[in-house]
C-alpha cells in the first residue's frame, strides 16, 4: 500500500500545530525505519486492529457529545424553571 512520502500541513484534515509536529514526527520515523514486508494475514491483522480503534474512538465521541448536550439540556431546563418560578412569584 503506496501511501507517498509528502503530506503538505494543508492536507492534514484540520490538524493543529502540536498535532502537525507529531503527524512530522510520525513520518520521519516511518521513512527512516527498516522496510519489511508484512505478510497478508499481518496486514490484515493490523487492519482489523485499526478499524477497531477507530469504531471504539468514533463510540466514545458520540458518548462524549450526548452527555454534553444532555448536560446542557438538564442546565437550560434549570434556567427556565427558576425564570417561570421567579416570573409566577412576583406576578402573586
Amino acid at each position: 500500500m503506496e501511501t507517498g512520502e509528502h503530506l503538505e500541513q494543508a492536507e492534514a484534515w484540520g490538524a493543529d500545530g502540536a498535532e502537525w509536529a507529531r503527524i512530522e514526527r510520525l513520518l520521519q520515523l516511518a521513512k527512516s525505519a527498516d522496510r519489511e514486508e508484512l505478510s497478508p494475514e499481518r496486514r490484515e491483522q493490523i487492519r482489523e486492529r485499526l478499524f477497531a480503534r477507530l469504531e471504539r474512538d468514533r463510540i466514545r465521541r458520540r458518548r462524549a457529545r450526548f452527555f454534553l448536550a444532555s448536560a446542557a439540556v438538564l442546565l437550560v431546563g434549570t434556567l427556565l424553571t427558576k425564570i417561570v418560578r421567579a416570573r409566577l412569584a412576583a406576578h402573586a
